[in-house]
């Protein structure tokens, strides 16, 4: 039988930004006892282990029992979860689910950008707060310390052991505890003893990662004035982008950068390298990458020129799209650079450049010479004077459309001229089938439909009203006396 919770008399305060890991280690430091027994002091853990899940949320019963003993509010250990950032560069938390935590599994599983039982740490951070380790640090969007202007480390460079990872172990979180024991052989004998507070961190001399982290912060914490879907949005956008920097066909040309970048992007490049994606200066090269790289090394696909360092990704809201004066349709480029999503064509487009579109696969990146296909309008020929068309069914219609624009003219009516250009837009793309074709003899049926409102011209012909064995939609199985009993009737 467990002992009952009580009330400590020795409670940290939360550091700010603080990660619930680091708030229950100070706490062991605080009231001298291993990081396991502060776990169950708190009501945080009941076993002698740390969960793998640990630290992503909290529930309320936990959150109650924390309450108690530490005095903590609940707004306070919830801003110390992964939860924290949710709806923001994570998912939304799924709704609550009472036959279980399969809805919370699936959501944790889906968080590709958190960095799973450790973290990344700035050492200068570290020996400023006294060994507090940030909860944005689990995120690998933090890549560098915008306040000491140094990548963040990944590992310690003693050992290679990850840091801060979610075992049992001292209280003392700046010291390496050494790799995990595994079930191999190898059993480590005594932990590694580095101090991470002085570890060696590269320096930051790119001014402009500099400022991509510094938004990405802002993003993180809300500070940037823009709504929770927005801010997802674009935190989906960067990480697709990144994908297409990290599993690209043909190596991607990194922009000028810092020299550490520069290096762990040719080491992750090599064949036979060691591929660790969330590693902080892998991060900064695929960031770099997404929000400034031109053209592929290789230099192939349509010639999609960018000056140095204009291309940008547009970091605040969408814009909005809009129709021209001339019909044309503008869509917002894109905010952070991908590959053409046309299956001819593979060019890289940067930041600000091309257009973004939506089909059915969801929204994708065109180069600007496929999006011009997309955003130019079609357009009739040009016309003039009476139809000389020999078919008599087109040139009754074109001299109807024509007489129909006049009137429309006078009257000023847009909507009017709009569906008149619509309809000679069919009637080009039918007169430049041949007539023999499945595609001309479904567009027939379509210009037989565009005749319906002129049924009681006085030149019109019943001939020329659509039949039913023409629609391509409902093809009728039957010899030609099945097609002409099911003749629509007169008007």
């Amino acid at each position: 039988m467990s002992d009952p919770l009580r009330r400590l008399a020795l409670v940290p305060d939360p550091y700010p930004g603080e990660s619930l890991l680091s708030w229950a280690d100070a706490l062991a430091r605080l009231n001298q006892v291993p990081r396991t027994a502060a776990l169950r002091m708190t009501g945080m853990a009941a076993s002698t282990s740390v969960s793998d899940v640990f630290g992503y949320h909290v529930s309320s019963a936990v959150v109650r029992a924390i309450q108690h003993t530490t005095g903590v509010t609940e707004e306070q250990v919830r801003a110390m979860t992964l939860a924290h950032y949710a709806g923001r560069a994570l998912d939304p938390l799924p709704e609550h689910d009472p036959e279980g935590h399969g809805a919370l599994a699936k959501w944790r599983y889906r968080q590709r950008m958190v960095l799973r039982q450790r973290s990344n740490a700035c050492p200068a951070c570290l020996r400023e707060n006294g060994g507090r380790w940030r909860l944005k640090w689990r995120l690998a969007w933090s890549f560098a310390c915008v306040a000491h202007e140094r990548y963040l480390i990944s590992a310690c460079q003693g050992c290679g052991a990850v840091l801060h990872p979610q075992r049992p172990g001292t209280a003392r979180s700046w010291i390496c505890p050494g790799p995990a024991p595994g079930p191999g052989l190898y059993k480590p004998k005594k932990p590694c003893g580095h101090d991470i507070r002085r570890l060696r961190a590269n320096p930051v001399r790119d001014l402009r990662l500099l400022d991509c982290q510094r938004r990405i912060d802002r993003l993180l914490e809300g500070t940037d004035d823009l709504p929770q879907t927005q801010a997802h949005d674009i935190f989906a956008a960067l990480y697709r982008s990144m994908q297409h920097a990290w599993a690209a066909v043909r190596p991607l040309r990194l922009p000028r950068t810092d020299k550490a970048v520069r290096q762990a992007w040719d080491r992750y490049l090599a064949a036979g390298g060691f591929h660790d994606q969330h590693r902080p200066l892998i991060v900064a090269a695929t960031v770099k990458i997404a929000t400034e790289a031109g053209l592929d090394a290789s230099g192939a696909g349509p010639a999609v020129t960018t000056e140095r360092g204009t291309a940008w990704p547009n970091w605040g809201a969408p814009l909005r799209r809009r129709a021209t004066a001339y019909g044309e349709l503008q869509l917002p480029a894109n905010r952070f650079g991908e590959h053409c999503s046309r299956s001819s064509c593979s060019v890289w487009v940067p930041a600000g450049r091309g257009a973004v579109l939506s089909d059915t696969a969801g929204w994708a990146a065109y180069c600007p010479q496929h999006a011009d296909e997309f955003t130019v309008r079609a357009r009739s020929r040009e016309r003039s004077g009476p139809s000389t068309c020999a078919d008599p069914l087109i040139r009754f219609l074109e001299d109807r459309l024509r007489d129909d624009e006049q009137l429309a003219g006078k009257e000023g009516d847009e909507l009017s001229r709009q569906r008149i250009e619509a309809q000679r837009l069919i009637l080009d793309a039918y007169a430049a089938l041949d007539s023999r074709s499945a595609a001309a003899k479904s567009l027939l049926y379509a210009v037989r439909c565009l005749l319906l409102p002129y049924a009681t011209h006085p030149e019109f012909h019943t001939r020329w009203l659509p039949r039913l064995g023409e629609d391509p939609a409902r093809p009728v199985v039957g010899g030609s006396r099945d097609v002409e009993r099911n003749t629509v009737g007169h008007v």
